[in-house]
């Protein structure tokens, strides 16, 4: 017990820090967000890849500039929390240069990176880099600050649009002709011809005689004669 105690007060009279905190002297791990908007180190180094591919014709625009000030915000907080993170000069002298490009190295938001990338990396080749294209004019200064394998994006999967099956129309169908049954038709049979019995039994028959009754209607009319007069 007291070889581990002396070894404790040697340590503190050397001034040998017994621990260190591992979030200071390490870098920022990749699932962890800064920023109000909630960036990971690999969504800023990927926006800042899509800022360098353009040209400095597109970046003139005053949404390329709110997007630096979106990736400035990141890119303070990350250094506040992780300010050993030996990535940082490089995305600071980044971001510098993206505002550089857009005519925007002198806004308040460039001027505060600047300054905060002066005090944090005072002695980093990146920070002389920034300070010689911002005030030498040099406008090529910098250009090999970008990453050399920058981490790509996952893929982004578009919803696929399925377009409902085309069901054609049906068909009209006129329907069906009325065909009425067949009438049947009783065959007919030839009368043969009277001859030889029956031309006998036809004489034999007595002849059809017919009445004819005429009624005789009389119709008496009666005659009242009506004489007015003296006696």
């Amino acid at each position: 017990m007291r070889p581990m105690i002396g070894l404790l007060a040697a340590l503190i009279i050397a001034g040998v820090p017994i621990s260190a905190p591992a979030q200071s002297f390490s870098p920022a791990p990749a699932d962890e967000y800064f920023g109000p908007h909630h960036q990971s180190i690999l969504e800023i180094r990927n926006r800042l890849d899509r800022l360098d591919g353009q040209t400095d014709r597109e970046l003139i625009d005053e949404n390329a500039t709110a997007e630096l000030d979106d990736i400035a915000a990141s890119i303070s907080d990350w250094r506040r929390q992780y300010p050993q993170d030996p990535w940082l000069p490089r995305a600071y002298a980044r971001l510098l240069r993206d505002y550089h490009r857009c005519g925007a190295s002198s806004s308040d938001r460039a001027m505060a990176m600047l300054a905060e990338m002066k005090a944090a990396f005072p002695d980093a080749p990146e920070t002389s880099g920034v300070i010689a294209m911002i005030y030498g004019g040099a406008s090529n200064a910098a250009t090999d600050v970008a990453d050399d394998a920058p981490v790509a994006p996952p893929p982004y999967q578009a919803p696929v649009y399925q377009a409902p099956a085309y069901q054609p129309a049906p068909v009209y169908q006129p329907p069906p002709v009325y065909q009425p049954a067949p009438v049947y038709v009783l065959p007919s049979y030839a009368v043969p011809v009277s001859s030889g019995a029956w031309a006998r039994f036809d004489a034999m028959r007595p002849a059809t005689t017919s009445t004819t009754r005429t009624t005789v209607t009389t119709s008496t009319t009666t005659t009242t004669t009506t004489s007015s007069g003296g006696p």
